[in-house]
């Protein structure tokens, strides 16, 4: 079976893409990634527990301060 929802090969990449979206998307709401029953691969969701590394991105002030860095980057081009 295949999913409609964008698939990752592994947690890690997911993450890694959880945690990109949330920098580059401000109306992105996904907290964390999900294994998928029906096809095997990763997928971001907005239901449940905010994953531990998102949760520390925003802590940090790491979402904050790249969402900054993208801002000027953009506007001085």
């Amino acid at each position: 079976m295949s999913c409609s929802k964008r698939k990752y090969n592994s947690e890690n990449l997911a993450v890694e893409a959880l945690i990109e979206a949330r920098i580059n998307f401000d109306t992105n709401s996904a907290t964390t990634v999900y294994l998928c029953g029906d096809c095997g691969y990763w997928h971001l969701t907005s239901r449940g527990d905010t994953h531990p590394k998102l949760k520390a991105a925003l802590d940090s002030g790491q979402i904050a301060r790249q969402k900054l860095s993208n801002y000027w980057e953009r506007k001085l081009r």
